[in-house]
């Protein structure tokens, strides 16, 4: 073969994918990294990077295509979003099975793992859309590890309605000549576009994002142009002057319509404020939530602890069933939400503490409050070590455990197995089709003796 350089065609064969979902294979003994290649395919690439210990290339064409290889739903090749959107669905929800597997037995884990729960239709699942805008004005995502804009015209894990939304809000730009906002003289003025959307109500918020508020005249225009949208209850315009990658600003401008939306999962109602955390797939978080109340098995007299609880969503879900629950959350605004939301349902057997998991529930648990049942759904980090050990301590009956991370999961679930508890099963859940991330809801009961 001839040296290796930028530039060279090489035809290789594709054995595995990365956790970002580019395809790995083997050139003269290092890494090969190829955007878009499958495995079990054997693909021509061009070569455009070559380091001592990996190379990367770009895919040139297909020569033996696998059998999870389908047609590309996207024209929007440079967007970063859809990792797998050329893996057949089918074949999507089996790898995100396997991931699972794979991080739990290098672990040392052994325990059923259910099939991945899947979308029937896997597209248009998001409610939240969040918009770049830059000169032209164009309007998009970023490019995969960039700043730089992809324009998008029209997104198939998007509703719909954010396609007419963009496209009003270009053409206003356009009418009454509002700049785009410039991240490198920060000059300018609309920095995004952001779209929440009800799937269940209906109801959609706009939020523009605006470093200056526009002539009021020019706001006029813009109610102007978007109250007929189909849905629009609430347009609203953010002010974020700071520079950075932040995409909303601490202000928000009610300029036509409510402060707040409402949608509901599983018959329990959301307010959602354009600060206000809420899962991006209300569908699957309803699987995902359900499959955690039949591991939870609650039967009406159980404490529940609900920790890295968010706005109360899973608090919400188990205080139905349950004696009461006790939700913790890091960030003030959410445990307002969470309060907000509890009161909306006229739920009264719950209560919200604000503060880190692994501070407040050693403090309860030096005050004598134990939980029968405890939920954790922490960040990608995982749980902290002083939560598990006083997990470990009071040796709840049930632990159900949800986490958008298995590396980390598999780490926290084999801590646990060496203190007191057992993994009964796992059940993957597909929030984000098309994507590499895979949501787990496992179940831990406490070891006969402890």
């Amino acid at each position: 073969m001839p040296m290796l350089k930028p530039g060279l065609l090489v035809t290789v064969s594709v054995h595995s994918l990365t956790e970002k979902g580019d395809g790995i294979a083997t050139l003269e003994g290092r890494p090969l990294y190829i955007e878009g290649a499958l495995p079990d395919e054997q693909v021509e690439i061009q070569l455009n990077l070559v380091k001592p210990n990996f190379c990367q290339g770009t895919l040139v064409r297909v020569l033996q295509p696998a059998a999870a290889r389908r047609e590309d739903f996207c024209p929007y090749t440079a967007c970063g979003g859809c990792q797998l959107r050329v893996m057949s669905d089918e074949a999507q929800l089996d790898l995100k099975r396997r991931l699972l597997l794979d991080v739990l037995q290098a672990r040392g884990l052994d325990c059923p793992v259910a099939d991945t729960l899947g979308m029937s239709e896997p597209f248009h699942y998001r409610n939240k859309a969040q918009y770049a805008v830059q000169r032209g004005p164009n309007v998009g995502f970023y490019a995969k590890h960039s700043h730089q804009l992809v324009e998008v015209d029209e997104c198939r894990v998007q509703a719909p309605v954010t396609t007419e939304v963009v496209q009003r809000i270009r053409a206003w730009m356009r009418s009454c000549a509002v700049p785009a906002y410039n991240e490198a003289t920060h000059e300018g003025c609309i920095r995004h576009i952001m779209v929440r959307n009800g799937i269940h109500s209906g109801e959609l918020m706009v939020v523009l994002v605006a470093a200056e508020a526009p002539s009021d005249e020019a706001l006029a225009q813009l109610v102007a142009e978007l109250e007929s949208v189909t849905g629009l209850a609430s347009l609203i315009l953010n002010i974020n002057v700071a520079v950075g990658n932040r995409v909303l600003g601490p202000e928000n401008r009610l300029l036509w319509g409510k402060e707040l939306i409402v949608d509901s999962l599983d018959g329990l109602e959301f307010a959602i404020s354009p600060l206000s955390f809420y899962q991006v797939n209300p569908r699957q978080t309803e699987v995902l939530y359900r499959e955690a109340m039949r591991l939870a098995n609650l039967q009406g007299n159980e404490v529940v602890f609900d920790l890295y609880c968010g706005i109360g969503t899973i608090s919400l879900f188990m205080a139905r069933h349950a004696k009461q629950v006790i939700g913790i959350e890091l960030v003030p605004e959410a445990i307002a939400d969470a309060r907000a939301n509890a009161e909306l349902n006229a739920i009264a057997n719950i209560e919200f503490h604000q503060g880190a998991a692994e501070q407040l529930v050693p403090q309860l648990y030096a005050e004598g409050v134990t939980a029968d049942v405890v939920v954790v759904d922490p960040p990608r980090k995982g749980c902290d070590a002083a939560l598990l050990a006083t997990l470990a301590e009071m040796q709840p009956e049930r632990l159900v455990y949800v986490s958008c991370n298995p590396k980390t999961l598999a780490r926290d679930l084999a801590w646990l197995c060496e203190h007191g508890f057992k993994l009964e099963q796992a059940t993957p859940v597909d929030m984000f089709p098309h994507t590499m991330h895979v949501e787990t809801v496992a179940l831990l009961t406490r070891m006969q003796g402890k």
